[in-house]
């Protein structure tokens, strides 16, 4: 059941969360572009460099809302683990937004984040298959858990390169998951999820097309390893996958190129089109061009499908095993 007592206050979190980050981000963009830290939005006809690294205006609101979520009296060490694996994944994508760090790197580097999750033990060991019942995993989970966080962080940073993609696509999913938390009762991972949902709808203001500023890897690192953590820690791995099934067709895609990065052809027109189906979004750029917007707003619907099933199979499995 959702516990009506902490929907208020998990709701106040992601507009804690959302003004914070609302309020820093004229001051970062303004920032980094003074410190000329920047990228080329190669999807505009005109060359625009536009300031990256956005993930530390997305890791204020996140930091801000944690902190107050003291205020609620919740489980510390869940909490700890999740802000800890976040701020690893924040340090490790400024890293690799300023070196460009090999793409073995870019792995181990999401290996070590789940380090905090694994010590704090923040999660059940136990996987529910309605209507198969409860499995425990035992050991075998958190040595299947960096590998969670690995697919989780690199999944969100492969599907990227649009204004308003990776912003869109994480505001959707742990919006969607906070509320599968709330459902099940995992309180600690929805204050978690919200937080982040908060400052990635303030990003979204800077970073919808035409984008003002990029997340950069530490935006994307941010949003896969809070999304994993949430996860983990709220025991909700089932609604889990369902509502991020669509950054695994995606990763599948990318594998048949090898990962090789591409985000299409702009053509004199300015309109996108994509000669291979190598990821997600080129499925509605394949051959026929198509706008930058119109193709992120599609792949965001996606993503909001599958997160409304996954909020209906909570509410389902939670209803299941009350009359069980």
């Amino acid at each position: 059941m959702i516990v009506g007592q902490f929907v208020l206050e998990t709701l106040s979190l992601l507009l804690v969360s959302f003004l914070a980050t609302y309020a820093v981000m004229p001051w970062l963009i303004n920032a980094l572009r003074k410190a000329e830290i920047t990228g080329r939005d190669v999807h505009k006809i005109d060359v625009r460099e536009i300031p990256t690294m956005g993930g530390i205006g997305l890791f204020v609101g996140f930091a801000t809302g944690m902190t107050l979520s003291a205020l609620l009296g919740l489980d510390y060490r869940l909490l700890f683990a999740i802000f800890l694996a976040a701020t690893l994944a924040v340090l490790g994508g400024l890293v690799d937004d300023l070196f460009q760090l090999s793409k073995a790197a870019l792995v181990v580097l999401t290996f070590l984040v789940a380090v905090p999750v694994v010590a704090f033990r923040a999660g059940s060991t136990l996987v529910y298959l309605t209507p198969f019942g409860p499995s425990d995993l035992g050991w075998v989970f958190w040595i299947i858990v960096p590998f969670g966080f690995a697919f989780l962080m690199n999944g969100v940073n492969i599907y990227a390169g649009f204004n308003g993609l990776e912003a869109g696509l994480g505001f959707v999913s742990s919006t969607s998951l906070a509320i599968c938390a709330l459902i099940y009762g995992s309180i600690e991972s929805a204050v978690a999820l919200f937080a982040l949902s908060g400052g990635l709808l303030a990003f979204l203001r800077w970073n919808w097309n035409p984008a003002r500023i990029f997340p950069g890897g530490s935006g994307t690192f941010l949003i896969g390893a809070v999304l994993a953590s949430g996860i983990l820690a709220g025991s909700i791995k089932v609604v889990g996958i369902i509502a991020l099934f669509p950054y695994v067709l995606n990763f599948v895609l990318r594998a048949r190129d090898r990962f090789v990065w591409s985000v299409g052809k702009t053509l004199p027109d300015g309109l996108l089109v994509s000669p291979n189906v190598t990821a997600m979004w080129a499925l509605f750029m394949h051959k026929s061009p198509e706008k930058e917007q119109i193709v992120v707003e599609r792949c965001i619907l996606i993503q909001l499908i599958f997160g409304i099933i996954a909020i209906g199979y909570a509410y389902y499995f939670v209803n299941f095993i009350h009359l069980s």
